[in-house]
Order: structure tokens, then C-alpha cells, then sequence
């Protein structure tokens, strides 16, 4: 019987029952994919990460990633949770406090990751594909009707586009908030379009500070809804610089020293599950150039698995 360690963490939160839940493997080699999918069922959270050697040899490390009923491309709250999770156990070179840089080796890429650890925290940034966004110009009745929406509802000067996932703008925060899927029929929908999920978003927010509040939905992955959801949050940064800023939305943001545009997305309010996003945003003099999601994490639960 071989022991693996796994840990569950709370990402994009500094508070323990908030933001999304990952569990993470640490050391998942030798771990067959039905294993994999048997762990991340039984952990039964969004997703689960299993930290692997590399086998690409510009990387340093490998994470392949499932949910409870399938693997996934790309994870944002799992990779957060995970380099939080081998920051805290010193391994991968981080046993001492300071900036730590890698190349993670995933089914999406090769994705650069920054992780900053010192005394009181650790903080994860990695950057995502850039997306190739596709404006559609009818979104399917049958698409609302699933999510209990209207036409009048959406924000008429604003495209709904899609990439890996299809995106909507509503005309209000109190909109976002009362909408219950049709979950059978969402699920449906997504699959007809080619989409693995559906992200709602509006541009009234919370808190002064954030540039955008968002949902999340993926019934085909086992997800009815994401608490907060990184591969979705970097994308909703290019609609924003791409979209909603030249549309002349005032628009909650900061440059960094480095010239980067930083956003902060909100979302998990509506399920109590609080958690915030950094978005951060370089563009060159002509297109974006390349986009990150930053957060914190906490660790929940230590546990050891027998197989």
C-alpha cells in the first residue's frame, strides 16, 4: 500500500470556508487516471490537483487536473491552492521566504507561475493563455432561458463572446444575484455551443475597489456553480480592457510599476463563498500582451491517502 499526501485549500481567500476548495495531491506519480478521478470524487470538490514530474523538459513540474467527473484543461483556483501548498511544505525550492519562479507543464501549456512566500502569507500568480475571443451575435433563446434570463436583461452595448467559455453581460448586480439555473438544460446548452462553461458578469460590484462581480457555471464538468474561478477571471480582464474601457464604463483599476493594469473580480457572494481575484493585464502598443490571476490561499485539511 503507497501513502500520497493531500491537502485541501480554500483559494483566492485569505479566510478558511470562503473562496473555491481544491484539493491538491503533492506527490501524485504513480497515481493511474482512474486513481485521479476516484481521489477527486471523493474529495468532491470543484477540482482537484495532482502534482507530477515534468515530462516536458522546459518545465519544472506537472499539474493534471479533475473534477469530480472528468479531467479539465485549466484550473485557476487549483493552481493557486496547489503552489500555496508546496510553498507551505518547503518543496520545489521554497523552503525560505522570497520570490519563487516556475514553468507548469499542463494540458493547456506551459503557464509561467510567481509565487512570493513570506512569514504571514504566500502569494500565487501565474499567467493564462491569452483568449481568442468570438462575438456572438445571437446568443441562443433556449441559452437564456436555461439561465432564467431575458433579452432585456443583457447589457445591449456590450458583446456576449466565448472562448473556452461563453460570456454574458447583465445589466445589474441584482440580476447576477437572482438567477437559479435550469442546471439539465444549461448543461445541454453549453455542450451544443462547443463551451465548457458559462460566466455572467456585471460591472456594478460590491466593493468600491473591484472592476467586476461575476458566476459561474458548469454543469458538464460536475460544477452547477464555481465559488470563484480563476480560468474565467483572466479572460474577464481582456473583456474588460477590450471591451467595457473603450465602451466609456468607469471602471475600478490600478497600474502597477510595471505598467500592468490590475482589476479586481469578485465572486462567490451569492453562495457564501466570498472570494477576490487579481487580474493583471499588460498590453503592448497595439493588443494585449498577456494576462495573470493573482491570490492567497489557506489550508483546511491535511490528510494522508492509502492506495
Amino acid at each position: 500500500m503507497k501513502t500520497y499526501h493531500l491537502k485541501v485549500v480554500d483559494a483566492f481567500t485569505r479566510m478558511k470556508f470562503a473562496g473555491n476548495p481544491a484539493g491538491v495531491v503533492l506527490d501524485a506519480d504513480g497515481l493511474t487516471d482512474l486513481q485521479m478521478q476516484l481521489i477527486a470524487r471523493e474529495v468532491n470538490a470543484p477540482e482537484t490537483a495532482f502534482i507530477l514530474p515534468a515530462t516536458d523538459r522546459d518545465a519544472n513540474l506537472r499539474i493534471r487536473w479533475f473534477s469530480p467527473l472528468c479531467e479539465v484543461p485549466l484550473c485557476g483556483h487549483a493552481t493557486i491552492a496547489s503552489f500555496h501548498a508546496l510553498a507551505e511544505e518547503g518543496m520545489e525550492g521554497m523552503s525560505t521566504n522570497g520570490q519563487h519562479y516556475f514553468k507548469l507543464q499542463t494540458k493547456s501549456g506551459i503557464l509561467p507561475i510567481r509565487v512570493e512566500k513570506n512569514f504571514y502569507d504566500t502569494s500565487v500568480e501565474f499567467e493564462l493563455p491569452l483568449p481568442k475571443f468570438q462575438v456572438k451575435k445571437k446568443v441562443p433563446i433556449s441559452l437564456l432561458h436555461a439561465l432564467g434570463l431575458s433579452i432585456k436583461e443583457l447589457m445591449k452595448d456590450l458583446p456576449i463572446v466565448t472562448d473556452l467559455y461563453i460570456f454574458v453581460p447583465v445589466n445589474s448586480l441584482a440580476i447576477l444575484e437572482k438567477i437559479n439555473p435550469d442546471y439539465q438544460a444549461l448543461a445541454s446548452e453549453l455542450k451544443k455551443m462547443k463551451v465548457n462553461g458559462v460566466c455572467l458578469l456585471s460591472l456594478e460590484t460590491k466593493e468600491k475597489n473591484s472592476a467586476v462581480h461575476s458566476r459561474f457555471f458548469a454543469p458538464n464538468y460536475g460544477i452547477d456553480e464555481d465559488p470563484v474561478t480563476g480560468s474565467a477571471n483572466g479572460p474577464l480582464g481582456c473583456y474588460l480592457k477590450k471591451y467595457i474601457l473603450p465602451a466609456g464604463y468607469p471602471v475600478a483599476c490600478r497600474e502597477l510599476s510595471d505598467g500592468r493594469l490590475e482589476f479586481i473580480g469578485e465572486q462567490g457572494d451569492k453562495i457564501k463563498r466570498i472570494g477576490r481575484v487579481k487580474i493583471r493585464v499588460h498590453c503592448g502598443k497595439k493588443d494585449i500582451e498577456n494576462v495573470s490571476v493573482s491570490g492567497e490561499a489557506v489550508t483546511l485539511m491535511n490528510a494522508t491517502l492509502k492506495i
